[in-house]
């Protein structure tokens, strides 16, 4: 036991960290709803939590209200980076529990954590109807649109008709950007074909390459939601401590 202590206090920052991206990630996992999850394993985490930031060694940080609103911010942004699954009524309602998740931790008590991880699991159902009614059909590229990707200073949209059009934004400069690498690729591979006197196929069109993307993009969008909804609070707890 007392080597474990060891070396917790000479890693220090690294138990830290893994305890907060424990904490911060396996709770908004998919299938980790209190009433499924294992209540001990829960105190175990809590209890990590709190044994590296209090007894830690190189200066262990206070669980005080500065500490809850970094963990607080820290958290939403790790669970949705993109910010296109929580709208702003979301981050309105979580917004009371900013400075009390030290009070929280100390408490054992997962009422922030739940919240935020049914709301994401709702949030994710809906962006999945987005996506694949989205992705069904071209995309307009002739329409004059703005897109930012600074998604640290963009705010989180109102509803869920701006989302679905964020997310659409967001798709649309997702498939271009794949169209117009294929196209640069066919262009590289017939130069180097000609200069070597050699034949080569028909570049596919535009439309054709918009197309491809589009079903590869959906391809990896299901098999990523698959996988986000399948994904067991054991499974997340094995690879993380």
């Amino acid at each position: 036991m007392n080597a474990v202590i060891k070396f917790m206090k000479r890693n220090y920052k690294i138990l830290l960290f893994v305890a907060i991206l424990s904490v911060a990630l396996w709770s908004f996992m998919p299938g980790t709803q209190k009433k499924s999850g294992d209540p001990d394993r829960d105190m175990v985490l809590l209890e990590l939590l709190t044994y590296v930031i209090e007894k830690g060694h190189y200066d262990p940080a206070a669980i005080d209200d500065t500490f809850s609103k970094g963990v607080y911010k820290s958290y939403l942004e790790q669970i949705d980076p993109s910010k296109r699954f929580f709208t702003q009524s979301d981050i309105d309602e979580f917004s009371k529990y900013e400075d009390k998740i030290d009070d929280m931790i100390l408490a054992k008590d997962l009422t922030f954590f739940d919240l935020t991880n049914t709301r994401l699991l709702e949030r994710i159902k809906e962006a999945e109807g987005f996506y694949k009614e989205i992705l069904a059909e071209p995309f307009d590229f002739k329409k004059d649109e703005q897109f930012s990707v600074d998604y640290e200073k963009m705010p989180y949209v109102k509803n869920d008709s701006e989302l679905k059009e964020r997310w659409e934004k967001q798709l649309k400069l997702s498939v271009l950007s794949t169209v117009t690498d294929k196209e640069k690729l066919q262009d590289e591979i017939a130069a180097k074909n000609t200069d070597k006197g050699k034949a080569f196929e028909p570049k596919k069109t535009f439309a054709e390459l918009e197309k491809e993307a589009r079903e590869s993009t959906l391809k990896s969008l299901n098999d990523y939601f698959s996988f986000i909804k399948d994904f067991k609070r054991d499974e997340w707890f094995s690879i993380y401590l």
